[in-house]
């Protein structure tokens, strides 16, 4: 099967230099924060295809998942509303007294929500796989997306944005990317095209959620399935996936202080991390460069812009 065509939502986005930070290494940001509004974030490059497929099948119902604060969430709504789907998620924890952050934009464009308990949401593909039955009844046709559009087909967006950056790989002698690793599909695609395009740069994934030994197993299985159905003629194995643990804290969605502080330096240099992704990112990306010789490297920015605001408590304390 031919690699499909995405429907085409966000635009190009650039890579600039992080200027002000003293440090050795030359740090270039891959903004793709910046590809569109209420779909920025790296969501929208695997919405695009998945989307694209949903369509294909003249599915009329998107049903996907993540915690109350899902980036991956909010761009599902917001594409569904674009093109006209329903759109249902489960979201793990319970409603707040107040809409804030992704949330609010679900609840602003209508979203179904579900929430479901931390213990539910480990049997979550399960949990929308009976659902999809349950409104098949009702005539809708769903298009289920797993967690972060983690699969085969979203994974493909991530390809799309190491095709991006090949030149400036290439001509800039970049050593290394970095970027988060929540779900895997944004390393699995950055992976599968470092392969294709045979393109000679380290490829970092530092880990926010779960086991090194977990999200290895995940992103093999992402590449492998996506070498197969699109027959790729590459190959991938387990020491191609390298991985930096140390900097989760105690679990997805909870800041620690050293990466507040983080997040706070780099504000003032005029690029804004959060809490959940890219805050505990940038700073596994400072301290891992400790122990490196690279001169130059490209931080993959994921977005996230509106679940900072559901942090406004933890980063007050370090910005007062």
């Amino acid at each position: 099967m031919k690699i499909p065509k995405p429907v085409k939502l966000i635009i190009k986005t650039p890579i600039q230099l992080l200027e002000g930070l003293k440090i050795k290494t030359r740090i270039y940001i891959k903004r793709d924060d910046l590809n569109g509004l209420l779909i920025s974030g790296n969501k929208a490059r695997k919405m695009e295809y998945l989307i694209a497929d949903a369509l294909k099948k003249r599915r009329d119902t998107i049903i996907t998942c993540g915690p109350v604060q899902s980036n991956h969430c909010r761009t599902a709504v917001v594409f569904a509303k674009y093109f006209g789907f329903h759109c249902h998620l489960f979201l793990r924890g319970e409603p707040g007294k107040r809409y804030q952050g992704n949330l609010l934009i679900d609840k602003l464009l209508d979203a179904k929500i579900t929430y479901i308990t931390p213990s539910q949401y480990k049997y979550r593909d399960e949990i929308m796989a009976e659902y999809a039955i349950k409104i098949k009844k009702l005539d809708f046709k769903s298009y289920v997306i797993p967690e972060g559009g983690s699969n085969e087909i979203g994974a493909l967006g991530y390809l799309d944005c190491m095709k991006e950056m090949a030149g400036f790989i290439k001509k800039n002698r970049v050593d290394a990317i970095y970027c988060a690793v929540g779900s895997g599909g944004t390393y699995a695609g950055l992976l599968l095209g470092k392969k294709l395009l045979k393109i000679n740069v380290a490829l970092k994934g530092v880990i926010i959620a779960d086991t090194v030994e977990y999200f290895k197993d995940k992103i093999l299985s992402i590449c492998e399935r996506a070498i197969d159905k699109f027959n790729m003629h590459i190959r991938i194995n387990r020491r191609d996936v390298d991985l930096i643990d140390g900097f989760v804290g105690k679990g997805y969605g909870i800041p620690y202080r050293e990466e507040l502080k983080t997040i706070k330096d780099i504000a003032k240099l005029g690029i804004i991390l959060e809490p959940v992704y890219t805050g505990k990112t940038f700073y596994g990306m400072l301290k891992n460069l400790r122990n490196k010789r690279y001169k130059k490297v490209i931080f993959i920015h994921t977005g996230g812009i509106f679940s900072i605001f559901a942090f406004n408590k933890d980063l007050t304390k370090v910005i007062s």
